[in-house]
């Protein structure tokens, strides 16, 4: 192995302009004046549920869009429906329970990513519940009419434990057993008794902080405890079958819809003593249902077409909320089904889930990358230069575009092996050595030549090149290290990527010429470096310490400068030109953004689409135009791409 080092101290430069952070007005400028093309996605399934039901026909609960986990919101009897507000920088947020005054509690993503327990008052406004620790993180699930919410909430780095939270926002842990490590709280009713679970057991804790666990079913030796009316009868599921608690404290199973092991559970009761929850039908498959005061079950049935259903919360006239899934996908519809079971697809009114991102454009604006399909599933795409969408897995077979050359040829991987779609979409498995069990193809110049990694058994990925006559050639790596990637090649075949040790504890970004001599680059001190891109003129880009880097020729390492705030970038492709682009990463719930440094190195932001917030740049081709993601006004993700200028 012919390895070169270029040592720091010799061609280490830091470009600094305004001390590497750029700030100001003349970001702003520059970016609206860079256009930005919507290249869309696929339409997708918004997944949605309905957690609670008031008298009055409100209804609360969370749908997903392309940019967010999850979103808390609001359903008014017609139908309509509102997003729950909360202010910056809380996000990912879920509305879990609501009371007959319009209080919602659930919880909210704060500054640092951690979920923490919250409440929304009738008119909107927002609070953050106390947790057991600043770090822990934790949930509330269930609100009486007087405002008292149950939960749980976790000290830093321990296990969940039951919680209530008073009107005034105090916040007091309930009792468990000597020797029990955890607990959560699931219901409570208008009396203050709480209903949930101490370990594996279904319990209730009296208003005077008192616990009792509840009696199992026969034969059966964990239980969960769901929900409680105001005369203090609970249900829940014993042994996974679903089961009614008596105020004495007397456990019956609830009759199932399959006769031989009725699995399924209840989830709420209303103040006449009926149940809503699921039941595990004679096809295998779970229904929503709904058991009287007495134990008579009833179907309720999925929606037109879709398979599943359950049953969540209902109430005091009958009127069951919860969710139904399609036949053809895996998310969830909010449903409603009134007292004589008339459904109500309460998802309409939602925005369809869309997520897309183009990673690779060629010389003739063809781009490759990824969108989410209707199904759940996660497809290659082709998006031509006037923006038509080409589905590259029609069949499903599990494969990535990960790069397109000038002819159209595109690399990327199948499953666990590396693959090549012809200019006439064809599919080729690249060949690889027999002792190989795994291979990835990361990038293709345009002359074919084809560069990624493969393992063999019980080893880590290494670098490897596929060469035009269809041989492979394995690329040298430091003889320090364990593992390896080849990222990007250009058109003289000279490669970028990075090796590194085993367990993935460190990187080095490394290039290896044309005849396989490999050179480690210089890198900040003490940081994780890689090379993921390469021009023509031999130029890289990556990052280096968390920071976007370009290299010269010569291995002269720059960093780039980053907008104020920034706590990760990299860059992730690089012009003819030397014109750089990639993206910046912030924490307390700021937006990700896309950026462009021109040769120079001065930094420009590139826009997102109308109405969105963030974006990120994933890839350029020679001549300047970029491709990457960004959200839209309702909170979508689309591929994009902005035009060389």
């Amino acid at each position: 192995m012919r390895l070169r080092h270029f040592l720091p101290g010799t061609f280490l430069s830091i470009l600094l302009l305004a001390a590497a952070v750029v700030t100001g007005g003349n970001q702003t400028a520059a970016a609206a004046t860079a256009p930005v093309v919507d290249l869309g996605a696929f339409p997708g399934e918004t997944t949605s549920e309905i957690a609670g039901i008031t008298d009055s026909g409100l209804a609360v609960g969370s749908y997903n869009t392309g940019a967010e986990a999850s979103v808390a919101a609001r359903w008014n009897p017609d139908g309509s429906v509102a997003r729950l507000p909360v202010p910056a920088p809380y996000r990912t947020t879920a509305a879990r329970a609501i009371n007959a005054r319009g209080v919602v509690t659930g919880s909210a993503n704060d500054r640092n990513g951690t979920r923490k327990p919250v409440r929304w008052q009738p008119d909107g406004s927002f609070a953050e519940l106390r947790s057991a620790s600043d770090y822990g993180y934790g949930e509330a699930v269930a609100v009486n009419s007087a405002g008292v919410a149950v939960g749980m909430t976790t000290p830093a780095n321990a296990s969940r434990l039951a919680a209530r939270w008073d009107t005034d926002g105090t916040l007091k842990m309930l009792a468990m057993p000597p020797g029990a490590a955890e607990s959560e709280a699931f219901a409570i009713n208008d009396r203050g008794t709480i209903a949930g679970i101490i370990g594996n057991r279904a319990a209730r804790w009296n208003p005077d902080g008192t616990f009792s666990l509840l009696a199992l079913l026969p034969g059966t030796s964990d239980s969960k405890a769901n929900g409680i009316s105001d005369a203090g009868v609970v249900v829940g599921s014993s042994g996974g079958q679903p089961v009614r608690w008596d105020a004495n404290g007397t456990v019956r199973q609830l009759p199932g819809l399959r006769q031989k092991d009725p699995a399924g559970s209840g989830n709420a009761i209303n103040k006449f003593g009926v149940v809503t929850g699921t039941s595990t039908a004679e096809d295998g498959v779970n229904h929503a249902v709904r058991w009287d005061s007495r134990g008579g079950v009833t179907d309720l049935a999925a929606l037109p077409g879709h398979r599943e259903s359950g049953g969540s919360a209902i109430d005091s006239r009958g009127t069951v909320a919860g969710y139904s899934v399609p036949s053809s996908s895996v998310a969830r519809h909010a449903v409603r089904w009134s007292p004589s079971g008339q459904s109500a697809d309460l998802s309409r009114a939602l925005p369809r889930y869309e997520s897309a991102e183009a990673v690779a454009i060629n010389a003739r604006g063809e781009a490759v990358g990824s969108s989410r399909t209707v199904d759940g599933g996660v497809r290659p795409v082709l998006w031509s230069r006037d923006g038509g969408m080409t589905d590259l897995d029609p069949e499903g077979k599990s494969r990535r575009a990960n790069a397109i050359n000038a002819s159209g040829v595109i690399a990327g991987e199948e499953g666990s092996w590396a693959i090549r779609w012809n200019p006439d979409r064809t599919v080729t498995r690249l060949a690889t050595p027999s002792d190989r069990v795994r291979s990835l193809a990361s990038a293709i110049n345009d002359s074919g030549v084809i560069v990624g990694r493969t393992a063999k058994r019980f080893r880590s990925l290494a670098p490897v090149r596929w060469n035009s006559d269809g041989s492979t050639t394995d690329l040298p790596i430091p003889d320090h290290d364990a593992l390896g990637a080849a990222l990007a090649i250009n058109n003289r075949g000279v490669i970028a990527g990075y090796s590194g040790r085993r367990n993935d504890t460190s990187r080095n970004a490394l290039r290896w010429a044309a005849d396989g001599t490999v050179t480690q680059l210089p890198a900040l001190p003490g940081g994780y470096s890689a090379a993921l891109a390469v021009n023509d003129r031999g130029e890289a880009a990556g990052y280096s310490r968390g920071l976007p880097v370009r290299w010269s020729a010569e291995g002269k390492l720059t960093v780039l400068a980053v907008p104020a705030g920034a706590t990760h970038s990299e860059a992730t492709g690089i012009t003819a030109a030397g014109e750089t682009v990639g993206w910046a990463h912030f924490n307390s719930g700021v937006p990700d953004r896309a950026l462009r440094w021109s040769a120079d190195g001065t930094l420009t932001l590139l826009p997102p689409l109308p109405g969105g917030a963030s974006n990120q740049a994933l890839g350029v081709n020679a001549r300047g135009d970029v491709v990457g993601k960004s959200d839209t006004r309702d909170h979508q993700v689309h591929a994009v791409r902005w035009p060389a200028h």
